[in-house]
């Protein structure tokens, strides 16, 4: 099967070339796959796309899609879904932070369990074996996880990590059916990863999580802010009554 791990990026110049390699050399350890990079990036003026073009012709296996502007992470993610499925011809893609932030070992371990027969599998940092990053503080440690839990109560969710970032789709039977188009997708911004998961829950799709311990930024800035927790209540909101999900 293809798979095609989609890397957003938007002035991570001084990390993504050390991305791009450790997750070739990962690669080497994945047999029966054909795996391949896409790299999304948002425009950076920092030269990130140059970056990654200077690393093109030592692999065969990667692709840059430029973005006319930074629209935000959903955005960036969505618009690699598509190229990953309509020019590359993905059976899966796999969801991957261009800072480290994810540890390209796991990548076999989700690949692992797609070939157990799973549709979705989510690197989980709130299952036994996971973790979060030490050095946070307590109120973000704790933000982290009650956002987690607050989308499992609302929304009748089976998943503990209800945020992750880290995640493998298989393509056939879900991707046609996912609201992937600006006017259906609740959010362009983090909380596109609750709606998703919310509809491949509701597709039916046979779901994973394994546990990962989640790293220290290594370089370029948190894409996260106070308006992505706001947006998340709103898709949370949106989800929980215009979906008509019964109460508890």
């Amino acid at each position: 099967m293809k798979i095609v791990v989609i890397i957003p990026t938007y002035n991570e110049q001084k990390t993504i070339t050390r991305v791009i390699d450790a997750v070739e050399a990962e690669f080497l350890n994945i047999a029966n796959h054909e795996l391949s990079i896409l790299v999304v990036d948002g425009n950076s003026p920092d030269g990130t796309a140059v970056a990654v073009r200077a690393k093109m012709p030592m692999y065969n296996n990667i692709e840059l899609l430029i973005e006319k502007e930074k629209r935000g992470l959903g955005m960036a993610y969505i618009a690699g879904m598509k190229y990953a499925v309509e020019k590359m011809d993905a059976g899966a893609f796999i969801e991957f932070d261009g800072d480290f932030q994810h540890d390209p070992k796991d990548i076999k371990r989700l690949i692992a369990e797609l070939d157990n027969g799973y549709d979705y599998v989510i690197g989980s940092r709130y299952v036994p074996g996971g973790a979060i990053p030490q050095k946070w503080a307590w109120y973000r440690k704790l933000l982290s996880w009650f956002g987690g839990w607050f989308i499992k109560f609302m929304l009748k969710l089976p998943t503990n990590d209800n945020t992750s970032g880290f995640k493998l789709t298989r393509v056939s039977g879900f991707f046609d059916k996912l609201p992937l188009s600006e006017d259906k997708i609740l959010s362009r911004r983090h909380a596109y990863k609750i709606h998703l998961l919310y509809e491949m829950i509701r597709l039916g799709a046979r779901v994973k999580e394994i546990p990962i311990k989640f790293l220290e930024r290594t370089g370029g800035a948190s894409k996260s802010s106070w308006e992505d927790i706001q947006e998340s209540l709103g898709v949370v909101w949106s989800l929980r009554w215009k979906k008509n999900i019964p109460k508890r």
